[in-house]
């Protein structure tokens, strides 16, 4: 039997009746797609809640820039968030409502040149760093060096005066396993700069790719002519192209792989005792826009802090959100629910408008939401401690400038606000500088103290400081 004479069979109804279903799916698939389509293409903006400080910047990149670090110059305007007003969120609403801006920031980092400018509300100057680069072409200086001096300093905007604080000297080679910058303090009354802190960064291939393969940090305080080493961070990937996490001792270097196995089968153990961090990295395969899922800091007790982040397939975009947690009660398990101290949204808006003086510069805004997390009460002691965890990452934080992550900018705008609301030297140096040098002991203390570590006392005591508790502003 064909198929036509199956279909004479079926009933004239019921062909009727089919033939209206198919329709009637075909127009309501058709409806449903398009309702599908409009939905999961419009651009919507992420919930806001409880934000405690809003930062607009605008950002021009130099797209023909072959550094890691983009060339890029930009201007932020900082405002409170709603938080700062005593008014109860209601349950759905968004807290999209703009204070009055209280400061600017400014950077420009072109080439050779460095700047950078911190502005009140009537655009003075309270805060700037300036660099001057010179560059090394001698026969027999086969590294081709690069000698930089960043020179930093507060200003009092009613007598227009300015009071440097620090200097920082940086001998970078193009070809070298290791560059080191040294900070110089200029305390209150003094008249000349004190060596205080030296940072060195390690490069992997002999410095022959570029900072790109930046693979350990250590940082030493300096007392006259002794040195003693601060931190020793090491990334655990080999070739430092995905993003990895890092080991991290304080007080002692992070021994070699060849080291380790001597050790071991020597049974050589060391009689110091150790304080090892980790700092683990993990993916987050979906949505795959951004495969890294975040940053773990853990201690022989278990985790201390974490940063996880968001991303998204539809709706936000490019949007991006970092949740910041701490261990709260010191049991060494992170509450995903009760312990998260912070959000933060980094959404990056591309500019309409058209050149027309031929630029290639790539132009576009960013809009940074710093939230509280689970107590708003402690919003802004909170905010600090967030700050004090991106100090324990400096590896991550290096590669957080658009690479691995856009953490870098989120700590690059933290520490702006950190320093508009205490116009201190501490700051000023967190504010100009990627790394924490001069307030890295304050945050690692700080970090143990608010974790609950039983050590916190012990390593307070090696560093000669004082761990104390953020004071809000």
């Amino acid at each position: 039997m064909t198929i036509g004479e199956r279909l004479e069979r079926v009933p004239v109804w019921l062909r009727k009746w089919i033939v209206g279903a198919l329709g009637i799916i075909l127009f309501g698939g058709v409806i449903v797609g398009l309702f599908l389509y409009f939905y999961l293409t419009s651009r919507l903006s992420y919930p806001e809640r409880n934000v405690i400080y809003r930062v607009n910047e605008s950002v021009t990149l130099s797209v023909n820039s072959s550094r890691y670090h983009v060339d890029r110059s930009s201007q932020a305007s900082i405002s409170e968030g709603g938080i700062f007003s005593g008014e109860a969120m209601q349950a759905g609403a968004n807290d999209v409502r703009i204070k009055a801006i209280m400061c600017k920031s400014k950077r420009r980092e072109i080439g050779d040149i460095d700047e950078y400018e911190l502005l009140n509300t009537t655009y003075q100057k309270v805060a700037q760093a300036s660099t001057k680069s010179e560059k090394s072409r001698a026969i027999f200086d086969i590294a081709r060096s690069n000698y930089i001096q960043n020179v930093a300093g507060l200003i009092d905007a009613r007598a227009a005066t300015e009071e440097i604080k620090l200097i920082t000297l940086e001998t970078a080679p193009e070809i070298a396993r290791s560059v080191d910058a040294d900070t110089y303090v200029i305390e209150d009354g003094a008249q000349k700069p004190v060596w205080r802190y030296r940072l060195t960064d390690g490069r992997r291939y002999f410095g022959l790719l570029g900072d790109k393969y930046r693979y350990s940090t250590k940082l030493y305080e300096q007392n006259g002519d002794k040195s003693k080493l601060i931190y020793h961070s090491a990334e655990t990937g080999l070739f430092g192209i995905m993003p990895q996490g890092s080991n991290l001792y304080l007080f002692n270097e992070i021994p070699g792989v060849f080291q380790s196995m001597s050790d071991y089968f020597n049974g050589v153990k060391s009689s110091e005792e150790i304080y090892a961090f980790k700092i683990s990295q993990y993916w987050d395969a979906f949505p795959w826009r951004i495969l890294n899922g975040g940053y773990v800091l853990s201690d022989a007790k278990g985790d201390i802090a974490k940063i996880e982040f968001e991303d998204f397939w539809f709706n936000y975009a490019d949007d991006c959100v970092y949740r910041y947690y701490l261990d709260l009660d010191g049991n060494g398990a992170i509450d995903d629910t009760r312990e998260i101290i912070g959000k933060v949204l980094f959404s990056r808006t591309e500019s309409k408008d058209v050149k027309t003086d031929g630029s290639k510069d790539e132009d576009y805004t960013v809009n940074y939401s710093y939230m509280s997390g689970y107590e708003v009460k402690n919003a802004l002691s909170d905010f600090i401690l967030c700050g004090d965890i991106e100090a324990m990452m400096p590896d991550q934080i290096f590669d957080g400038f658009g690479q691995h992550s856009y953490l870098g900018y989120v700590e690059e705008k933290r520490d702006d606000i950190m320093l508009y609301l205490d116009k201190n030297t501490e700051n000023l140096d967190r504010a100009i500088k990627e790394d924490d040098t001069l307030g890295f002991k304050t945050s690692l203390l700080r970090l143990l103290l608010y974790a609950k570590r039983p050590y916190v006392t012990d390593v307070a005591n090696k560093m000669n400081a004082a761990a104390v508790r953020p004071q809000a502003k």
